[in-house]
């Protein structure tokens, strides 16, 4: 029989795998935001320093070929096409919404304020403040995405400290803000990215936002009730583009 773990051997259990999923959902969020010069070749950096971990099995077998997919659409990306292609899909009406509150299907009874409230409180609570340029971005799919990298952060940081009660706090608060949001949508926003032709690089980088979540829904015991659609066309009325470089000096 073995012996039984140390506190040590308890600090250092699956961090390395922990940093990796936080380095892939900050690559993900990057990806999803405004297409600045140079953020294709940001891009497929990002992806080369995910390359040793991911070779070495770190993601498991699903989410290590939703990786290379999205690699490879990236590394054939130019900066040029992908503007164009943000424009087309996410800018104004575009057919394509980056936010949280922009999908609903009748399952969000307490409505867009209420659930932009319980995002910011996530945010407020870890140390998250809200952007002064673009207040009203906080279901934004890239500030999702990074607060959970956040989130994984601190897990592993925790665990390699020994702080055994702020590891638990912080799974579960992960867990439950993959329940209450990002995995609610991520499917959706899946599914309107491929119905709508988006470029390889923003379709695989959909694919893989959702097989990310989903793996972290299995290894944190999350389960989300997602949503099928987009909200009624009311509730959507508020959903405008904001450009991330809006109000920076030139």
């Amino acid at each position: 029989m073995g012996k039984p773990a140390t506190s040590t051997q308890w600090g250092l259990q699956d961090t390395e795998g922990v940093l990796a999923r936080a380095a892939l959902l900050r690559l993900i969020a990057q990806g999803f935001g405004y297409p600045a010069p140079g953020g294709a070749a940001a891009m497929r950096q990002a992806f080369a320093r995910l390359d040793p971990v991911r070779q070495g099995g770190t993601f498991g077998a699903s989410l290590n070929a939703s990786i290379r997919r999205a690699r490879q659409a990236w590394l054939e990306a130019g900066d040029g096409g992908l503007e164009t292609e943000y424009m087309r899909l996410f800018h104004g009406s575009g057919p394509v919404y980056l936010r949280e509150t922009a999908y609903g299907d009748g399952r969000r009874p307490a409505g867009r304020p209420v659930e932009i409230a319980d995002v910011n409180g996530f945010y407020l609570a870890f140390g998250m403040e809200p952007s002064n340029a673009n207040p009203d971005m906080p279901d934004h799919v890239s500030t999702e995405a990074e607060f959970l990298s956040l989130m994984l952060l601190k897990e592993a940081y925790a665990a390699a400290g020994q702080r055994k009660p702020e590891h638990r706090l912080t799974r579960r608060a992960a867990r439950k803000f993959v329940e209450d949001h990002l995995g609610r949508w991520v499917s959706a926003l899946r599914g309107c990215l491929q119905e709508e032709n988006a470029a390889p690089p923003y379709r695989a980088l959909g694919a893989l936002l959702a097989a990310a979540v989903a793996a972290e829904c299995r290894r944190l015991g999350a389960r989300p009730r997602p949503v099928q659609g987009l909200a009624p066309l009311d509730d959507m009325q508020a959903e405008t583009f904001v450009c991330p470089l809006a109000g920076q000096g030139a």
